[in-house]
């Protein structure tokens, strides 16, 4: 009973009846996790950096690995001729690789955030070359510094209405005589008379702090549960509860992500399902995708929750949703390098068809050079092979063939065209499902 549990248990009756949200208990288990004392030392670090959290602090606690696998060519021939110390690290490095299963080629790189819950303090574990590992958390008795980082993400407390500041108010106020009522400040029960002191109006302001921030940067987690009779077929998301993961929470929102989330144990683990490039910025999704939601649908949502009108390219192209998804609906990119021009996908087959032939060079409006796509929309042809491929392994349950034939899929079309692209979404989506394969996942036993 040294955590959280000897504060809620008693009062979690009231808290269920009360019927407040799940973001308000969170807001409660962000203080009864970490105690009164480590409470007011985050009060006083928030008062010292100006009501925001210290730079120091605010330092992120997950690490952002783009990988690449070498052509293994490569490795033979550094072997040959490196020195014995050398081949060790060699040797080391495959054996990493093997065990982690998720090296990939240099054309399909992949992005990987691993990330606590908010509330324990975090310390870095190295491996022996020196790279950032797993985080790992301090034991509790472990006092050392308070984490802040939460407290630096935004609240948009200059937007909120009278209103929304007196109802989160009298929340944190009830929150107070709760944690009053259960010893949470180590002195008697106050009587409903008594003014709260000054420890207990500085935890009330973390509550309020909470209550707000939580609104835009809490995340569901979740576990998938996997049918009696196939892995994927049936399966789905249950989500189990929210938490706050201040690295994760950064991430901008875009209706067409690069990346999917899963979780393993408490982690939340970040995946991109296409290829990235140094620089580019890598966004998730908030909840409305343009494949399920109409445009008018994710604006309404997205400015009614998270208080922002997206521009992301699936808005501002009014992308359509995938039941009127097509594959004609790619375009091919120009092979001119540093271009990057698309070219409608059904206009360069409709001249094949007409011509029986060759296509003709074009002139391409953006580099102004003559340009010929028929290999472009050759190797699209062979990306819509492998999706068929890598959906079939999927159906023989042979998880680690289709997401290396997925993800090989998906760096060839982005290399070659741009979505949307009926196909290309469907491998993504299916490509996320065996990412998730290795996270936190529950199946029926057999009777």
């Amino acid at each position: 009973m040294a955590t959280y549990h000897k504060y809620e248990c008693k009062i979690l009756a009231l808290l269920i009846g009360s019927g407040m949200s799940v973001l308000s208990m969170l807001a409660l288990r962000m203080v009864t996790q970490e105690g009164v004392r480590k409470c007011l030392r985050i009060c006083e670090e928030l008062r010292k950096s100006g009501g925001r959290a210290c730079e120091k602090a605010a330092a992120p606690s997950a690490t952002l690995a783009v990988t690449t696998r070498p052509d293994m060519r490569d490795d033979d021939d550094d072997a040959k001729s490196a020195s014995k110390s050398a081949k060790r690290r060699i040797r080391r490095r495959k054996l990493r690789e093997s065990r982690r299963g998720d090296g990939i080629t240099a054309t399909t790189k992949s992005a990987k955030v691993t990330e606590e819950p908010e509330g324990k303090e975090q310390e870095e574990e190295k491996d022996d070359e020196g790279q950032v590992g797993t985080m790992k958390s301090r034991e509790d008795g472990d006092d050392e510094g308070v984490d802040v980082r939460a407290y630096d993400l935004v609240t948009h407390r200059d937007r909120r209405t009278a209103k929304d500041f007196l109802e989160r108010s009298l929340m944190a106020a009830f929150l107070l005589k709760c944690l009053q009522r259960v010893g949470f400040f180590d002195r008697p029960a106050a009587d409903d008379g008594r003014v709260p002191d000054a420890e207990e109006i500085s935890v009330a302001g973390l509550l309020l702090r909470n209550l707000q921030l939580l609104q835009f940067n809490a995340h569901e987690f979740f576990e998938t549960r996997l049918s009696a009779q196939h892995r994927f077929r049936g399966s789905r998301p249950v989500y189990l509860g929210v938490a706050i993961y201040p690295t994760v929470a950064r991430f901008n929102h875009d209706c067409y992500p690069a990346v999917t989330r899963y979780f393993v144990g408490r982690h939340i683990v970040i995946r991109a399902t296409r290829g990235l490039r140094p620089g580019d910025v890598i966004a998730e999704n908030y909840g409305p995708i343009f494949t399920k939601r109409s445009l008018a649908e994710r604006q309404r949502t997205l400015a009614a929750r998270y208080w922002f009108r997206c521009t992301c390219k699936a808005c501002q192209e009014d992308w359509p949703r995938f039941e009127n998804l097509t594959n004609d609906s790619a375009s091919l990119r120009c092979p001119t390098a540093g271009c990057g021009r698309l070219h409608s996908r059904a206009s360069q087959q409709q001249q094949q068809q007409q011509q029986q032939r060759p296509c003709k060079p074009i002139k391409c409006p953006g580099c102004q050079k003559k340009i010929c796509l028929e290999d472009r929309l050759a190797c699209l042809r062979e990306c819509e092979a492998l999706y068929t491929r890598g959906l079939a392994s999927m159906e023989e349950e042979q998880v680690s063939e289709a997401i290396e034939t997925l993800r090989e899929a998906l760096g060839r079309f982005h290399r070659v065209a741009g979505a949307p692209h009926r196909d290309t979404h469907l491998a993504e989506i299916a490509l996320s499902s065996c990412l998730a394969d290795s996270g936190n996942t529950w199946r029926p036993t057999a009777l």
